[in-house]
């Protein structure tokens, strides 16, 4: 076990020598790859010192900030708390880094009387826990750190299907993503996300790519075969960096008995890996047409999650739970679904769409306490600007109920952003893409949250790095945009409306048409114009286009207009032109912290807003208090508005 493993790229060998022996003279055990001793398997090797020294020193340099070895270093290490970087040359670290504290180097040429030197000694020293105090607990908290470090990730990938019939895709991907949801409910294992791993068919099934794309240390593979209600599951278990088959079993299974089955396999996994978890107990079971039209929703919904196909998912569901009655994960998804698809500019539209989703939650949470989707479409069907603690409880119990489930944790970061949690939001969202890398509107999402928190440059380089990975969402498109129109880059909003299929991108499109006009305007003109703007949406006042209004210099005009709705009672929406992007009614509140708003946020009058829609109250009787209060520090005191305001309503 050595004190410090050097993680650097192969071209920066001089540097990395340099801080090897002074590291080594200042008492230290260094591991770094000429460490080697001939004959070593070379992964084996670096992975057993990597995950167990006491800290991984990461070199970031143009050249270590490219390298995807480098990167996996870098975010295992931080995943069990061993990383420490350092800049040895000037550089753009990694986004998923830059939150990270980061030693100045870039001076640095081997002078061990170096202050910079001596303060990064200094800091390695009380890392790694070798001071005089603490060297008798060492060997307990190296043992403790150690069941961290070893915790395997696992990539389950869509099992072949062997039924003769391509239609039969769907049930193949349906059986191994419940056997998947089945594993991640429990504990000792991190799985990585369906949407990432599932990406990985056929030829591409190879451990270099599971690897590289997705650092993952295992990965369970299989087969399915289905024959009218008889099932074959064939699994084999892999450990990807010897390339050894751990385990494998076939199963022939009644349909009937496939919630068992998935246990079955699930505890044998977890026999394997030595993880001490215990996983989740089968429920009923369910009858297998049932079960093929849950799977046929799960399936369509991973395509895509759009009012067309949420309405499809609903249609299915509807028939699985009538086939089905006790099938407890299927009400709640037809639920959540139901919530999603309501009407989002009153919160008494649709009563009876309102109540049917009701019961299917009620009903999913009879048959099992710990149906996050259920809990979450409870969440969401309460009214906005309202009910913020019992929102908060729901979404935090569905989080923490429905592990590895990625709509679940994506709702629960916009929850968190509902009553001003954005940086919570942010950690939420990286641990998300994290497990679903490969996933466009999860990484969208997390741009546009930095972006909302006050990143302006890492949200800009997020929002470039997705457009570079997926060139064909429209999602990302829309984001991007949104994000350069208000970092002030309309060129490149215009470029990427430009080359939009016409009539798309309508939030981005609208936003630049009235950033535009109102720069073309004087000051009196332009006041006059965006009144107007304001009142042709009557009865409804939108938030996007209030917080424009405030953002090309008339704040005062925005706020009154939004006060006055406020006052008024009239109702309040996110946007005419989001094409179904906007928040859910119920976390209408995030808009209001989100990027639209921004210069909103900056008028000391927003402490109204905040008072009159029972944020405050909220953030005073839970002590969780929004990021807008040091974002606004420049400009007032947030806090003693918000005061000053109840009181004088009070």
């Amino acid at each position: 076990m050595f004190d410090i493993f050097i993680s650097y790229n192969r071209q920066d060998q001089a540097v990395a020598r340099r801080y090897a022996e002074a590291l080594t003279a200042a008492g230290f055990s260094v591991w770094w790859d000429v460490t080697l001793r001939s004959g070593e398997a070379y992964d084996e090797v670096t992975e057993k010192a990597l995950r167990t020294a006491g800290a991984v020193l990461v070199l970031w340099s143009p050249r270590s900030v490219v390298s995807r070895w480098v990167r996996a270093e870098a975010t295992i290490a931080d995943r069990i708390g061993t990383l420490v970087p350092v800049t040895i040359e000037a550089c753009q670290r990694p986004i998923m880094f830059e939150l990270t504290q980061t030693a100045d180097m870039t001076h640095w040429h081997g002078n061990t009387d170096d202050p910079a030197w001596q303060t990064l000694i200094s800091d390695l020293t009380l890392f790694i826990g070798k001071t005089e105090l603490e060297a008798a607990a060492l060997p307990i908290s190296r043992s403790a750190k150690a069941v961290v470090e070893t915790i395997p990730t696992l990539a389950v990938l869509p099992f072949d299907n062997l039924s003769g019939d391509a239609e039969m895709a769907y049930f193949s991907d349906g059986v191994s993503e419940e056997i998947l949801c089945t594993i991640a409910r429990a504990k000792g294992l991190r799985v990585i996300g369906k949407t990432s791993s599932f990406r990985f068919r056929g030829a591409d099934k190879t451990t270099r790519n599971i690897v590289e794309e997705l650092g993952a240390t295992h990965m369970l593979d299989g087969s399915v075969r289905r024959a009218g209600q008889a099932i074959r599951v064939t699994v084999q278990l892999v450990d990807t960096a010897s390339q050894l088959t751990l385990w494998s079993q076939r199963y022939d299974r009644a349909l009937t008995d496939i919630f068992a089955l998935q246990d079955e396999i699930a505890a044998a996994i977890a026999d394997e890996l030595d993880s001490h978890f215990t996983p989740a107990k089968a429920t009923v079971a369910i009858d297998p047409e049932a079960y093929d039209l849950y799977l046929r929703a799960r399936a369509i919904y991973g395509q895509d999650n759009g009012l067309a196909e949420q309405l499809r998912c609903i249609e299915l569901l509807e028939q699985t739970v009538a086939r089905a009655p006790d099938f407890a994960l299927a009400w709640g998804l037809l639920a959540m679904f139901r919530a999603l698809t309501l009407p989002r500019t009153g919160d008494n539209d649709a009563p009876d769409r309102r109540a049917a989703a009701r019961t299917a939650a009620r009903r999913a949470v009879a048959l099992n306490p710990e149906c996050g989707p259920a809990k979450m479409a409870l969440a969401l069907l309460k009214p906005a600007f309202s009910d913020y603690a019992d929102k908060c409880r729901l979404t935090e119990a569905a989080f923490r109920q429905t592990v590895g489930d990625a709509t679940v944790t994506n709702f629960y970061a916009v929850s968190l952003a509902n009553t001003g949690r954005l940086a919570e939001a942010c950690h939420v969202l990286d641990d998300l893409v994290a497990n679903e890398p490969l996933v466009p509107t999860y990484a969208a999402t997390r741009a546009y949250f930095y972006r909302s928190a006050g990143s302006n440059v890492a949200a800009a380089r997020l929002a470039a790095d997705c457009l570079a990975e997926f060139p064909e969402s429209e999602y990302v498109a829309a984001v991007a945009g949104v994000i350069a129109i208000y970092n002030g880059n309309l060129d490149q909003a215009r470029a990427i409306v430009d080359a939009a299929a016409p009539g798309h991108l309508a939030v981005v499109r609208k936003a630049l048409e009235f950033i535009e006009t109102a720069q073309d305007l004087d000051a009196s003109a332009r006041a006059g114009w965006i009144a107007k703007v304001l009142r042709d949406t009557a009865p409804v006042t939108y938030l996007v286009s209030v917080g424009l209004a405030a953002h090309v210099g008339e704040p005062e005009l925005a706020i009154d207009h939004l006060l006055a709705a406020i006052r008024e009672g009239r109702p309040i929406a996110y946007s005419a032109d989001d094409e179904g992007r906007g928040v859910a009614r119920a976390n209408l509140s995030a808009a209001l912290f989100g990027v639209h708003t921004e210069a909103l946020r900056r008028h000391p009058r927003f402490a109204e807003v905040c008072v009159r829609l029972g944020l405050y109250t909220y953030w005073l009787e839970s002590d969780q208090w929004p990021d807008c209060i040091e974002d606004v520090a420049p400009w007032y005191d947030f806090l003693r508005a918000c005061e000053d305001c109840a009181t004088s309503l009070a």
